[in-house]
């Protein structure tokens, strides 16, 4: 891709320098089970409907351990 196509702005995409990859970041509570979030199927639906075709899904969880590191690194 040359660059993230505009319809799927609400879902934040972030594109690689080479234009192969897309970076989806998302929490639980996005994964459209609460209110208007945009979960991972919707996000799965828009480039289906949108023709973009993927040869591979990776998928990552942060450990509790992760989260306070980050929790700490935005405290002054």
């Amino acid at each position: 891709l040359a660059s993230v196509p505009t319809h799927l702005a609400p879902f934040d995409l972030t594109l690689s320098d080479d234009g192969a990859c897309l970076t989806y970041i998302y929490t639980a509570a996005a994964d459209g089970t609460e209110g208007d979030s945009h979960g991972i199927a919707d996000l799965l639906e828009a480039l289906a409907s949108a023709g973009i075709a993927f040869r591979d899904l990776h998928t990552a969880q942060s450990s509790l351990e992760d989260i306070f590191v980050s929790l700490l690194r935005r405290t002054p």
